[in-house]
């Protein structure tokens, strides 16, 4: 079976793109990334190439979001944005992770590996969720909350407040 493999990032390379981010939409030291907005406005505005294609349900099926970095497009299911403009803390960090495939994954950095053993951190799939949960839960703020309360302030589901917590 073949898988694709990126070209390794450890969680710190990922934290320190993710704060770049916030710094860029100017959400540093703030607990919620509107990450809506982020696609919808900033980017467009930081590169007027980019575009955010909003499909139906009966186009995209079961699958939530697409990028192209080709094209430099990223599809969203269209219940997925619309749950996301509504706080769906599921739904942003589907929207976050495909930031990232479309930010750092590209031909030249992405291969297939016929192998079942592929490091986490060279994984592509794994990256993008590092990302999603870095940008999303500012690390350097949610030292010392509860899961409760970063799903709260973070606006994102409490599973991924747990999963990001127990990152270093």
């Amino acid at each position: 079976m073949s898988k694709c493999i990126a070209e390794p990032l450890s969680r710190k390379d990922i934290r320190i793109m993710a704060d770049k981010i916030r710094i860029i939409e100017g959400s540093k030291g703030k607990f919620c990334f509107d990450i809506v907005h982020f696609l919808d406005v900033t980017l467009p505005k930081l590169d007027e190439g980019f575009t955010l294609q909003i499909m139906p349900k009966s186009q995209m099926g079961e699958c939530h979001g697409l990028t192209y970095p080709d094209r430099n497009e990223i599809q969203i299911r269209e219940d997925v944005y619309d749950r996301a403009c509504n706080g769906s803390g599921r739904d942003r960090l589907t929207m976050a992770h495909e930031l990232f495939h479309l930010l750092h994954h590209e031909k030249t950095n992405i291969s297939f590996a016929r192998s079942e053993n592929i490091e986490t951190f060279r994984d592509p799939e794994w990256q993008a969720d590092a990302f999603g949960g870095e940008l999303l839960i500012p690390h350097d703020m949610v030292q010392g909350l509860s899961p409760e309360e970063v799903a709260s302030k973070c606006k994102v589901s409490f599973s991924a407040a747990c999963c990001q917590l127990r990152k270093k």
